[in-house]
């Protein structure tokens, strides 16, 4: 019973979906109000930035990007996320600030090099091939372009069901990074070892 729970609120956490997902997403959105402040604070937007939220759940730095950058393209798997951000979002979309957008790292819906700053929170557990991933941010990302990966550390994560979450560590995600052809990669952890961010630059 316990690993059936387990399993449906880690699927949840993966794609919400349905009345749970919005409960989930409410949840989500409580847990990483500290982490995605941070986050978009490291990733240090600009007025001409056009930015890219990817895997944007319940649209938490939406606001938070839209008040920093020129524009901002959000991208989600789950389509009921993606419903609910562009009826929330409405005006912005149709003042051509804000494009919400149905899509997975493995395929994203995005012209090459037409982001220069990324920020993903809270997704990567959900990325079985990291390579390809990381490969295909490389291809929507401009030269120089900054991404910023937040996580929680697998010490907080040990209750959520490893055939969903793939568990990595900081110095994996960071080796990760060099190898696809990020430079610049920088790790910054909390001070109580909960959270980090890892920022990286799209090498020229």
């Amino acid at each position: 019973m316990i690993s059936k729970l387990r399993a449906a609120i880690s699927r949840q956490l993966s794609q919400p979906t349905g009345v749970g997902g919005r409960v989930v997403a409410a949840l989500m959105n409580r847990g990483n109000r500290d982490l995605n402040r941070r986050a978009i604070d490291l990733l240090d937007v600009g007025r001409s930035a056009r930015a890219l939220d990817l895997g944007f759940g319940g649209g938490l730095a939406l606001p938070l990007l839209l008040e920093r950058a020129a524009h901002v393209t959000a991208v989600d798997r789950a389509q009921d996320m993606v419903a609910a951000a562009a009826a929330r979002h409405a005006d912005d979309i149709a003042a051509g600030r804000l494009t919400v957008l149905a899509g997975d790292v493995g395929a994203l819906p995005l012209d090459d090099g037409s982001v220069d700053r990324v920020l993903t929170v809270n997704t990567v557990y959900f990325w079985r091939d990291l390579e390809s991933a990381l490969r295909e941010l490389r291809r929507v990302m401009r030269p120089g372009a900054r991404l910023v990966i937040g996580i929680r550390d697998g010490v907080v994560m040990e209750r959520v069901d490893h055939d969903i979450f793939t568990i990595r560590t900081p110095t994996d995600l960071a080796v990760a990074l060099g190898d696809a052809g990020f430079d610049e990669v920088d790790v910054a952890s909390a001070a109580d070892r909960k959270t980090h961010l890892l920022a990286a630059t799209n090498a020229r």
